[in-house]
């Protein structure tokens, strides 16, 4: 398992001098290493008068534990809560051929087929709803498919969405919405419109069921503006990357959103258009 080292000149590395995607692997378990190297300028201490200058140590080959490449290890993020981080790639596919990351704002047309690739940093609740043409909202995520409907996913595990199918564009040009939530606790708004809660015996907690009919108080622009007005937008941050950026020699096309809100009750969305022509 690797961990997060960070490397500077001076001064600890603090939260606020890293972009989104170095903050989503700053979590415990993140499968990438990020490093910062700056080329470290000798400084020579100025000799006191009228005394003889301190003999040169012997030369030795062996690097002290502190440095590395030129740079001085100051402080790691272990001691830290990452933030709540949260990445997202579109998949698309044409001409029937393989799904590869696009550009979130891409502009798509007839033919395309589009799946979403979802990640969290730490394990949370994940909710997807998508509007329709009738207005309403539909949830995609989660879904029986996946852990039996569980919506508590795993920290750097991908989830695609929609698992077993995909979002598919015919000749009528229009948009495709999709609304994201990643939540450390339980998102109410949603949680009573997909489970229903058994009751649990004396030596079990309530265990939830998705609902059939997902129809009994349908998720409309309401109850969806209700939850996007909760989040307090000075705490999100958002990055955009491509494969000109890659990252531990990683390449990708993808976006990552953070919350800073240390709060056990974080939660942070995405509001996600979907456009062809």
């Amino acid at each position: 398992m690797r961990f997060l080292t960070l490397f500077a000149l001076a001064g600890p590395v603090l939260a606020q001098d890293l972009t989104p995607r170095e903050l989503f692997f700053s979590a415990p378990g993140s499968p990438i290493k990020i490093t910062r190297k700056t080329e470290a300028k000798p400084i020579t201490p100025p000799i006191a008068k009228n005394k003889p200058p301190a003999p040169k140590p012997p030369t030795t080959t062996e690097t002290p534990n502190n440095q590395l490449g030129g740079a001085t290890v100051l402080q790691a993020l272990s001691t830290t809560p990452a933030p709540l981080g949260l990445r997202y790639s579109i998949l698309l596919s044409r001409d029937s051929g393989a799904y590869k990351e696009v550009d979130t704002e891409s502009t798509f047309r007839s033919g395309d087929r589009l799946k979403i690739d979802v990640e969290s940093n730490e394990g949370a609740y994940l909710y997807v709803v998508s509007r329709g043409s009738s207005g309403n909202w539909s949830v995609i995520f989660p879904t029986k498919e996946v852990d039996n409907g569980n919506n508590f996913i795993a920290p750097f595990r991908p989830y695609t969405v929609p698992n077993s199918g995909r979002f598919y564009f015919d000749d009528q040009a229009g948009e495709e919405k999709l609304f994201i939530v990643l939540s450390r606790k339980p998102e109410s708004s949603f949680e009573d419109i997909i489970y229903t809660i058994n009751t649990p015996t004396p030596q079990a907690k309530p265990q939830k069921e998705m609902q059939l009919a997902q129809a009994l108080r349908p998720i409309d622009d309401r109850l969806v503006g209700n939850v996007r007005n909760s989040m307090l937008a000075r705490d999100l941050v958002f990055e955009k990357v491509d494969d000109s950026k890659p990252i531990a020699e990683r390449k990708e096309t993808a976006a990552y959103i953070i919350n800073k809100n240390p709060a056990p009750d974080a939660k942070l969305i995405v509001d996600l258009t979907l456009k062809h022509k």
